[in-house]
């Protein structure tokens, strides 16, 4: 018969018959379309089958579970557990070349590897001592890897033994029932949906490849993480909040304010301006400045992140004079812009213009206020009052 069922007749179930059902409760092996149905992966349940050193020359593997995919398909799993550990003694090495010896899980079953012997058992492979050593092949029956040890030449009790902590490499890999989350990585998966816990980052078969799940979804991922996982997730820039579009990060919109001002604070600071000429002004005084991005030295503000930003801006003149015009302009690249210009008469008094608008500025543009007279000679701005040289910025949106 060609569909089986466990413990449905009251007589005939094999041991055929057992292993194959009871597959149904293990991880499919996976590694291709043929394997899948009713092969399982195979593997130790994590923590078992530890190797420890005992002796120079001696090491022992201790207790654990495993399961063995026979050879042939039709041989269904083995269930495999160690209730004691096992010792080995391992040869001296060779007098003048290194060899690698193995030590494996092996399942033999005479029913189909037809050894005249039928029995579950931890074994020693010898190696072939070369000057280029290889893994000796497994022994007969369905195996699995779980160590090789590498002896080098003249190694022996007399000489100190092996160096267990350089020459033991770990050959084995998980397995989990099925539907469990496998601790490794580095094989296909089964089926869309499994799971698996991959340097610490869980990632799901797709059906073609594994993809990750950020840590942990939903989380706001660090400054360094330049790509984001998936659309709507959220990364701390700086101090500032952004959001992966999808294809580019975006500031949070009301989320995450970005202030400057910077001003003519002090009366020692006002400053002597040509006529005639838009004259960048000193803002010495920084009263705040979010970004970190103002430059005293050339009164300069070096925008910190691309979007909309309202634009304040004014210029205070001193009455040095009542002729000619006064003015105030903000300038992006050494540029003057025309919605952010503004012009006004000479009073008798101290004049102050400017206003304020919307600027769409991108990260790394320069920002500055200039100001401009039409008086025969140069005239004073006003430092130190309450009308003081101001340039005020605040990002608004992306």
């Amino acid at each position: 018969m060609t569909v089986r069922a466990a413990w449905l007749q009251p007589t005939g179930q094999t041991r055929e018959d057992t292993r194959l059902t009871l597959a149904a409760l293990l991880t499919p092996s996976g590694q291709s379309a043929e394997e899948t149905p009713l092969r399982s992966r195979p593997g130790v349940v994590p923590g078992g089958f530890v190797l420890k050193d005992s002796a120079p020359m001696q090491c022992t593997i201790g207790t654990g579970r495993a399961i063995v995919q026979g050879n042939d398909t039709a041989q269904g799993a083995y269930l495999v557990s160690a209730t004691a550990p096992e010792s080995f003694t391992l040869a001296d090495g060779d007098p003048q070349y290194d060899r690698i010896d193995l030590i494996e899980l092996a399942v033999i079953d005479d029913a189909y590897d037809r050894t005249g012997e039928t029995q579950a058992l931890i074994r020693l492979v010898k190696g072939e001592a070369t000057a280029a050593p290889v893994v000796p092949a497994s022994g007969p029956g369905s195996t699995i890897p779980l160590y090789t040890i590498r002896v080098p030449k003249g190694t022996s009790a007399g000489t100190g033994g092996i160096l267990w902590s350089s020459a033991v490499t770990t050959m084995h890999w998980p397995v989990v029932a099925l539907g469990g989350i496998m601790p490794t990585s580095g094989y296909k998966g089964a089926y869309a949906g499994q799971y698996r816990d991959a340097s610490n980052l869980l990632q799901r078969w797709d059906g073609t490849t594994w993809v990750s799940y950020p840590k942990a979804i939903g989380g706001i991922a660090p400054s360094t993480t330049a790509t984001g996982g998936y659309t709507g997730q959220y990364r701390d820039n700086g101090g500032g909040l952004q959001r992966w579009n999808g294809s580019a990060w975006q500031y949070v919109e009301g989320a995450s304010t970005v202030l400057l001002s910077a001003t003519q604070w002090l009366a020692a600071q006002q400053q002597s301006i040509a006529p005639n000429t838009w004259t960048v002004l000193s803002l010495p005084t920084v009263e705040v400045d979010d970004a970190a991005a103002w430059t005293t030295n050339n009164n300069t503000y070096t925008v910190p992140r691309t979007g909309w930003w309202r634009i304040s801006a004014h210029a205070t003149w001193a009455n040095d004079s009542q002729t000619g015009m006064r003015g105030a302009r903000v300038m992006v690249g050494g540029v003057g812009q025309s919605r952010l210009t503004w012009l006004t008469p000479a009073g008798n008094g101290a004049v102050s213009v400017g206003g304020s608008g919307l600027l769409r500025l991108t990260a790394g543009e320069l920002l500055q206020l200039a100001g401009f007279h039409s008086h025969t000679a140069a005239i004073k701005t006003l430092g130190g009052s309450g009308y003081a040289c101001n340039l005020s910025a605040e990002w608004i949106k992306s």
